[in-house]
C-alpha cells in the first residue's frame, strides 16, 4: 500500500478545467479557453484567472459576481450571470463551488423571463 500525499503534494497538484463565457444578448463573441489552477480552486478563481471580475457582498455571499469583463448584471432588466458545471445549474455560489480535474465550467448571460 503506498503512502498518502503530504498537505504539501496535495497543495501543489494542478487541474485543468475549461471556461466557456457566453455573453447571451451582451452581443460578445463567446469565450472559451482551458485553465491550469491549482487543486481546490473555486468556480469563482476558475473565473478570475479568465477575466476580468467584479463581484460585492450580496446575497449571504462575500463575492457576488456584479461583472465579468465589462458586463454587468442588468436587474431591472431581469438579465444576468447564472453558471453551470458540466452542463448541471448550480445552487452552490460559486466562491464555495470546488471545481475537479477536466470540469467544463459555463457562465451565461441569462435573461430569466
Amino acid at each position: 500500500m503506498g503512502a498518502l500525499p503530504s498537505a504539501t503534494e496535495s497543495q501543489l497538484r494542478m487541474i485543468a478545467v475549461t471556461m466557456t463565457i457566453d455573453f447571451g444578448s451582451a452581443a460578445r463573441a463567446l469565450l472559451e479557453a482551458t485553465i491550469t489552477l491549482a487543486d481546490r480552486s473555486t468556480v469563482l478563481d476558475a473565473l478570475q484567472f479568465a477575466v476580468p471580475v467584479v463581484t460585492s457582498r450580496k446575497f449571504g455571499m462575500d463575492h457576488f459576481v456584479e461583472e465579468i469583463d465589462g458586463v454587468t448584471n442588468d436587474f431591472a432588466a431581469d438579465r444576468g450571470w447564472h453558471f453551470e458545471v458540466n452542463g448541471y445549474r448550480s445552487n452552490v455560489p460559486a466562491e464555495r463551488y470546488l471545481v475537479k480535474d477536466r470540469d467544463w465550467i459555463k457562465w451565461l448571460y441569462l435573461s430569466e423571463s
